[in-house]
């Protein structure tokens, strides 16, 4: 027991001299720093394959303009991203946030017009426009252009950032004099009175507020007072003059007279300003070149890449950009641009075709068959495109023919336009059965609007199958017994050789065709057996040509059409 505590007390002993004790320790102070850090406003965005800063903060609701603002900006909130303009896969950049950009939309005022007291009327900025001379030519007063109509056209284009900064081919709204809350013309003055009214000149006249306001009340007291005074101003020793009629020197414009007047000039006003006007330009060119499968790149303003930290600032509404079918970007230039913008295009190869402000469609059309000869080719003005398809011949002739070929395919688009707002549309099925023979056709109105019947489902055509006694129906002869002779045929067979044996069945061409101008012309072409004999036009078709797009086609033109059977 004495051996254990001695054991005890030198190991005490020797750990008190190799370490000190827990109340000898120093005592260490702990500081955590809460120290708020102020973040960069916006978020984080990861770039992912095939994004660049303009795609990147369009699709974050910004504009080209407001990109071209921030770009400083962006480049200071991301010091580790040594180009902006050369962005890689899986980068973190730092982007402003949407409610910032809400803080720099200009807030317009709101109009002081009342919106019952004008038009709303589509207007295609030309060559030379501005938005004053605009409002002027329909009729709005200067005076109100500056003080109300201002911005009433910029509520109205919303797209629009500043009435300075119409373009060439831009569509707009603008907001016009409504007809019904137009001031009536003034009354015209009265002519100088002859020296026998002076009576008359003398008498006191109600003022001219309370004509305007009271017109009825005033018309009918003051014409009867006229009327009597006259005789009694002129003097006796006079020689009588003639008698100043009411027609001549009326005492006021009568309210039926003036509604009347007032009627008849909106009516006519009305009637110019309904007045379709065929469309030409950029809205044209724009609907044939999409019928043919071009894409026109929406928006208005975009920004491209290009090597070196610049851009290229493409303004879609002045020099439109466009995919073509076989692949290739078109920048259509009616304004002119430097060396550099059409070097750095080419460089992003995009092909810039330089063409007239009058946006013709030929000169469109002839731009691009001498810039890309091996896809796209006009066919010659005047000359039969003549093609064949199954058997079936097709004949086309328009100034407009354009034929493109991808990948060893080629494909050919008329233009046919209705030379008057009376002329037919062109049949149903026309357009199916050229389809079959690779021809798109753009049917456009008298007013270059796209304008055709609508397409019929194939399963609702019937086509009906030849048999004898069908036949014999649709022919309906005046003498059945000499056409047939005296015992009716029983069988289709027996008829047709009976037909074959008067020369009333007869094979060849049936021809159907369709003209538009002196240049404009299509034909089908289809073998058949022609049946005579009878009151009706009837064709014998074999069973390779019984599409019912082209049963239709035939049937629309007069001819009554049969199948073979099987």
């Amino acid at each position: 027991m004495r051996r254990a505590v001695l054991l005890i007390l030198a190991l005490c002993f020797l750990t008190s001299i190799t370490s000190p004790g827990f109340s000898e320790k120093p005592l260490r102070l702990f500081f955590e720093k809460n120290i708020a850090v102020e973040r960069q406003p916006g978020e984080e965005h990861v770039v992912k394959q095939g994004e660049w800063l303009f795609k990147i903060l369009e699709s974050k609701g910004y504009s080209s303009s407001e990109i071209q603002r921030l770009l400083p900006d962006i480049q200071s909130l991301n010091p580790h991203i040594p180009d902006v303009n050369r962005l890689m896969p899986g980068q973190v950049i730092q982007i402003p946030e949407i409610s910032s950009q809400a803080a720099a939309v200009v807030v317009r005022p709101k109009p002081t017009k009342p919106p019952g007291s004008y038009e709303k009327m589509p207007y295609v900025v030309r060559a030379g426009d501005t938005l004053v001379q605009i409002l002027q030519a329909q009729g709005v007063p200067t005076k109100l252009i500056f003080s109300q109509y201002m911005d009433l056209f910029l509520s109205l284009n919303p797209d629009v950032p500043d009435s300075n900064t119409l373009r060439i081919g831009q569509e707009i709204i603008l907001p016009v004099t409504s007809q019904d809350k137009q001031a009536q013309p003034p009354a015209p003055p009265l002519p100088p009175a002859p020296k026998q009214a002076q009576t008359i000149a003398a008498q006191p006249r109600p003022p001219a507020a309370a004509v305007s306001s009271q017109t009825g009340t005033i018309q009918a007291a003051r014409q009867p007072a006229s009327i009597q005074a006259a005789p009694a101003a002129q003097p006796a020793s006079t020689p009588p003059r003639p008698q100043i009629t009411p027609e001549v020197l009326p005492a006021s414009p009568s309210v039926s007279g003036s509604a009347g007047l007032t009627d008849g000039s909106n009516a006519t006003t009305t009637a110019k300003k309904n007045e379709r006007v065929p469309r030409t330009g950029l809205p044209l060119v724009k609907t044939i070149l999409e019928e043919m499968r071009f894409k026109f790149v929406p928006g208005d303003e975009s920004m491209f890449p290009l090597p070196g930290s610049q851009w290229l600032i493409v303004k879609m509404q002045e020099t439109p950009l466009v995919e073509a079918p076989w692949g290739e970007k078109i920048l259509f230039c009616p304004v002119p641009k430097n060396a550099e913008w059409i070097q750095n295009a080419n460089k992003l190869g995009m092909k810039v075709c330089t063409i007239s402000p009058r946006w013709d469609l030929q000169e469109v059309l002839n731009k691009l068959a001498t810039s890309f000869p091996k896809h796209f080719r006009l066919w010659g003005a005047g000359q039969d495109l003549v093609l064949s398809h199954d058997g079936v011949g097709v004949t086309l002739q328009s100034p407009q023919i354009a034929i493109m070929e991808r990948g060893g395919q080629k494909r050919i688009h008329q233009v046919w336009t209705r030379q008057t707002p009376e002329t037919a549309p062109l049949p149903q099925g026309l357009h199916e059965v050229l389809e079959t023979a690779q021809v798109r056709l753009i049917e456009l109105d008298a007013y270059n609007e796209l304008s055709r019947l609508p397409t019929r489902p194939r399963e609702s055509i019937y086509v009906p199958v030849a048999t004898h006694m069908e036949l014999i129906r649709a022919m309906n002869p005046s003498d059945p017994e000499q056409t047939f002779g005296q015992t009716m045929p029983d069988s289709l067979g027996s008829l047709l050789q009976v037909l074959r044996d008067k020369d009333l069945l007869r094979q060849g061409m049936v021809h159907v065709s369709w003209s538009s101008g002196l240049q404009n012309r299509i034909a089908v072409q289809v073998p058949a057996w022609t049946v005579s004999g009878g009151t009706a036009r009837i064709i014998i078709l074999d069973r390779r040509f019984s599409d019912p797009y082209l049963v239709s086609v035939l049937s629309n033109e007069g001819y009554t059409c049969f199948v073979l059977p099987d």
